[in-house]
């Protein structure tokens, strides 16, 4: 997502930037709970949906939502003014995201399978955007990536078996189509309001995700359970989790929002452990602490550019 500068120290009384701020802080907050519940969400679904169509529906949903927001405010984009070279990839960052995340999730469990993938994709960001943006990756990026990898390896303390790494394939391969979309959409915000250029990805990837609900089963969406799942999936964990985290960065510093982005992986964990009743290891519970702690590191580097 695209990151707003913070206000400069002379616009407004210092009141006024505590008030920004204050609220701006609450808004990526709730934006990262709302992200937080998408894995939650699919294990609620009714039998016989599958995480691929689950990832579409996602987008499409998101998709029609956002169109109606901009629409009603006057944004919709033409799309002779977007240049492809960014954002097709950080489209297609969005279907990898869709299709790996909610089967990864599926297979290592929502705490486990989300902190992997949101506590990765910072790390995968920071080496894309030094070779595509230029932006060389700061001093604390390596000992972040360090606590990562060892949490990592704590996370397949377990019973040792090639199983326990294969558990972590899909999450791994979420977090880096999340890094693609973030590196590639960034210089679209600098052009583009967020909301269009979010209309834009989600439509494109929901485009190309279409397959899915011809290869599998869609007869679920039948019941109101069915449509329930899809229209929160869509609407609150990414078209309103995605404004709501896009509103809040304007008024935020960077570093403290990407502190404030940690209550998702957080919070996804504890839904899985209470609401789900998956079972946590001790080891399990280390490498989501070693992951928090090395992105929570990483949250306040300040990237080094050419």
């Amino acid at each position: 997502m695209s990151r707003s500068p913070s206000p400069s120290p002379g616009n407004g009384s210092p009141p006024e930037q505590q008030k920004a701020g204050s609220s701006g802080a609450v808004l990526v907050l709730l934006g990262a709970l709302c992200f937080s519940t998408s894995g939650t969400a699919q294990a609620f679904a009714p039998e016989g949906a599958t995480p691929y169509v689950i990832g579409a529906l996602r987008m499409q949903v998101a998709a029609l939502a956002l169109f109606a927001w901009c629409a009603c405010r006057g944004r919709l984009p033409r799309l002779g003014e977007w240049p492809l070279r960014w954002v097709l990839p950080a489209a297609l960052g969005l279907v990898a995201f869709q299709i790996c995340f909610f089967k990864g999730v599926q297979l290592a469990g929502v705490a486990v399978g989300t902190v992997v993938a949101i506590g990765f994709s910072p790390l995968v960001a920071a080496l894309l955007a030094w070779a595509v943006l230029g932006e060389r990756p700061a001093l604390l990026w390596y000992p972040s990536t360090a606590l990562a990898l060892a949490g990592l390896v704590c996370l397949n303390l377990g019973e040792g078996t090639s199983a326990d790494w294969q558990r972590l394939v899909l999450p791994l391969a979420a977090g880096a189509g999340y890094a693609c979309y973030f590196v590639f959409s960034k210089p679209l915000g600098v052009r583009f309001t967020p909301d269009s250029v979010m209309l834009m990805l989600c439509g494109l990837s929901g485009t190309l995700l279409l397959p899915m609900l011809l290869l599998f089963p869609v007869g679920w969406l039948a019941s109101t359970a069915g449509a329930g799942t899809a229209l929160y999936l869509g609407v609150v964990t990414a078209a309103l989790a995605f404004s709501l985290t896009t509103a809040g960065l304007a008024r935020t510093p960077a570093a403290t929002a990407a502190t404030l982005a940690l209550a998702e992986p957080l919070a996804a964990a504890c839904w899985g452990i209470l609401l789900l009743g998956e079972d946590v290891s001790t080891a399990d519970c280390c490498g989501i602490g070693l992951l928090v702690l090395g992105v929570a590191l990483l949250a306040f580097a300040r990237p080094r550019t050419n």
